[in-house]
């Protein structure tokens, strides 16, 4: 049995453990505590352009589209794309910081970084998406592609890229109410939120290709995440070149 199938089977439900798994979401939910969205005060803060819902393309015609390509432009898209496709795909949308990335008790625990490192209206570093100023916060100046292709060892099967994403859980905050299991729910939340970035970026003429492999570790550091946070999920972006 490899290391993958013995902490998912781990991971498993069982009736043994169900009824310990429900009174901890009902303490959990007893609380009634909002999780807030994570939030850098006092970083440098480069706002996004709010955008009107619309209808360009069909859902049908997205999905259609929507390819993992290997080679991409390097220009860094414009504020108003990057901030209609951070918005439609994991903007605040509802109550309680809810978003349009399915979440296990609404709990919006996985937090997307985006690292950039052309020139543009964008300085080169690491940025947190602030969901709740709809606003990007530096986190890191000045970055080079060079420095995550070796800390994202699949970009190396991809030729350009202008940017990547980079999906942060907490697991404190699922841990609370789901216990170990909500290991689970955080990958669950990730794929989730990548498929949205890919839906969107195709509709605005972009791709955003998932990678699978990443030093999940050492990008912790490169982030100086706390230690209860887990790099999830890499994927780089781009105009696809035809």
């Amino acid at each position: 049995m490899n290391s993958l199938t013995s902490w998912l089977r781990l991971m498993e439900l069982d009736r043994l453990y169900l009824p310990e798994l429900v009174q901890r979401i009902e303490r959990a939910e007893a609380d009634a505590n909002v999780a807030e969205p994570r939030r850098y005060p006092g970083y440098p803060k480069w706002p996004l352009p709010r955008n009107r819902r619309r209808w360009r393309h069909s859902l049908d015609g997205v999905l259609a589209n929507r390819r993992s390509p290997r080679k991409l432009k390097t220009q860094f898209p414009a504020i108003h794309t990057l901030g209609r496709l951070l918005q439609a795909s994991h903007g605040i949308t509802g109550d309680q910081f809810r978003g349009p990335a399915p979440s296990a008790g609404g709990l919006q625990a996985v937090e997307l970084f985006v690292v950039h490192w052309q020139g543009g209206w964008l300085p080169a570093g690491v940025y947190h998406y602030d969901r709740v100023g709809h606003e990007l916060s530096q986190l890191s100046a000045g970055t080079t592609p060079e420095r995550w292709r070796e800390l994202v060892p699949s970009l190396h099967r991809i030729e350009g890229g202008a940017f990547l994403w980079l999906m942060i859980g907490e697991t404190q905050r699922v841990a609370e109410k789901y216990g170990e299991r909500g290991d689970r729910f955080l990958l669950l939340e990730a794929g989730h939120l990548m498929q949205n970035l890919c839906l969107v970026s195709a509709s605005v003429g972009l791709s955003t290709v998932p990678m699978g492999a990443c030093l999940e570790r050492e990008i912790a550091t490169e982030l100086r995440l706390p230690q209860t946070d887990s790099v999830l999920y890499a994927g780089v972006c781009g105009e696809p070149v035809h």
